[in-house]
């Protein structure tokens, strides 16, 4: 049975995408080419979800056909002689893990350097800075002002003064 009409390709198996890989592994080992079909996955892909994960299909072009067929049925009936007892794997479950050492590989870190400031920026703090001490000195005077705009005008101050003096610091260093 042919999945796609005039193709090359027919269906030799239909199971689990983990199933499927390991035949299509086994296959390529044999120079057999062969095609997964997950409509499973495809709908994910498009953005809905339709059919059963355990619906996967390997395709063989029809020239390998029945090489294909007889190494997958080897295959399957070595997979389920080789499939471990319930007792088993209670057993395997249970028995303690080997404790491995991990070696971890650590690059070493470039040393972060601070972006400088543009000319552009350094004026627009600076013009910041004018306007901050502007705004605030009629307080000077003995002046009263809006408490929104001591604190706006405060921080706007105190920040532009923060850049100004790191870029000039960090620029004498170099």
């Amino acid at each position: 049975m042919s999945i796609l009409p005039d193709s090359r390709y027919e269906k030799i198996h239909t199971g689990s995408i983990i199933e499927i890989k390991r035949l299509q592994t086994i296959l390529e080992e044999k120079d057999i080419p062969s095609i997964v079909r997950d409509d499973n996955e495809s709908a994910k892909l498009a953005g809905y979800a339709l059919g059963s994960p355990d619906q996967s299909r390997l395709l063989v072009d029809k020239e390998y056909l029945v090489k294909a067929k007889h190494i997958v049925e080897t295959a399957l009936e070595d997979f389920s002689n080789n499939a471990l007892s319930d007792e088993e794997l209670s057993n395997l479950s249970q028995q303690e893990a080997p404790k491995a050492t991990i070696n971890r590989i650590t690059r070493p870190t470039p040393e972060k350097k601070k972006p400088e400031l543009s000319s552009g920026r350094i004026l627009l703090y600076v013009f910041f800075l004018g306007l901050s001490i502007w705004r605030l000195l009629p307080l000077l005077q003995g002046e009263e002002l809006p408490t929104f705009r001591i604190i706006i005008s405060g921080g706007l101050l105190v920040f532009c003064s923060y850049m100004l003096i790191t870029h000039f610091m960090n620029k004498s260093k170099a």
